[in-house]
């Protein structure tokens, strides 16, 4: 590994995966070491992972949680499966904020921790982004050596295909240079837990309104709720300016060095996900090179129920849809069972 980790701590747990099926797991808390140190949950199997490692990277003003919860952990379920899980906190959420590390001035930020975590596994990683963690993840493939990256709702192009995201993206650009933006970190936290006690209200709106991050009844409301408490962090207003500026425009920053970015490529959609569409979120396909990649769409018809965002990756339904997607394809890269020594 190019960087030492540090163990911050570790041992074994015993953990839901889902629907009360617990599995015990190896966990360590570790940390990735230097001006600005990142924290990363690592587990796999107690006698030691049997496939190669997996980083999953959360979205937007998320944190850990976005794998992860009491009661449904995609995590768990990898590392049961045999994979190395690595779960990383981007720069200024969860573990990866203290008072001695400052958070994200720019989205580059976040692709140099992502960078630099793929460099410390020399290049032996798969890497799994949601929402504004899958354009981490594609920033970062185009300089720092991967296996392959998996987008899950994943951030490309951005606010084209959805007029009242577009229109708020606008607003915000136009108020780009207004000094009460500037340097300016919110706490969203308090948000996900005001839409929690709005269950039943932000859950019916997601019918009409475009701007819902599940589809309606998708997910079982206590663990909603625990999802949207736990799961909400800090962000800065300068990383979401940036992602006005891309939707104002029209251009993601690293678009000219994606086409010409070769790895391997899964990219999975919700087809009424309002936040990342299908036509926004499918331009990482669209313009990669790659010859070994892939489109999924998620949708009623192939997969029982229309498919939103946070769902995608912790609804009820995606035990049997989108985990099995995604390990299936990490498989059919060479990635089977197997002895693996990392």
């Amino acid at each position: 590994m190019a960087e030492p980790f540090e163990v911050v701590s570790e041992g074994e747990v015993e953990q839901v995966v889902d629907r009360g099926r617990s599995a015990v797991l190896w966990k360590q808390v570790l940390e990735l070491p230097g001006q600005v140190p990142l924290a990363l949950v690592r587990k796999h199997l107690v006698g030691g992972a049997t496939r190669p490692p997996i980083v999953l990277i959360h979205g937007f003003a998320q944190n850990r949680y976005s794998w992860h919860t009491s009661r449904r952990s995609l995590v768990n379920w990898l590392a049961e499966r045999g994979w190395d899980v690595w779960n990383l906190e981007l720069r200024g959420h969860g573990r990866s904020r203290s008072e001695q590390a400052s958070g994200a001035e720019a989205f580059a930020d976040y692709v140099h921790d992502v960078g630099r975590v793929a460099k410390a596994l020399d290049g032996q990683a798969y890497f799994i982004g949601h929402s504004l963690g899958g354009a981490a993840c594609y920033g970062a493939a185009t300089a720092a050596p991967m296996r392959g990256v998996i987008g899950i709702g994943a951030l490309f192009a951005f606010g084209r295909q959805n007029p009242l995201l577009r229109l708020v993206t606008r607003v915000s650009h136009e108020l780009r240079h207004a000094p009460v933006v500037q340097h300016f970190t919110v706490r969203t936290r308090s948000i996900g837990s005001l839409l929690s006690k709005l269950y039943a209200v932000s859950d019916v709106a997601g019918y009409t309104v475009p701007l819902s991050g599940w589809w309606p009844g998708s997910l079982e409301p206590d663990l909603l709720e625990e999802r949207l408490t736990t799961g909400f962090d800090w962000t800065s207003v300068q990383v979401w300016l940036e992602m006005s500026r891309w939707a104002s425009t029209g251009v993601f920053d690293y678009e000219d060095a994606w086409r010409h970015t070769h790895v391997p490529l899964l990219v999975m959609c919700g087809d009424k996900d309002h936040l990342m569409p299908v036509e926004d979120a499918r331009r990482a396909y669209d313009l990669s090179p790659a010859d070994d990649r892939s489109l999924v769409v998620f949708d009623d018809f192939h997969n029982e129920v229309h498919w939103g965002h946070l769902d995608l990756v912790l609804g009820k339904h995606a035990p049997q849809h989108t985990w099995p997607c995604l390990e299936s394809w990490l498989a059919g890269r060479g990635a089977g069972l197997g002895p693996w020594k990392g």
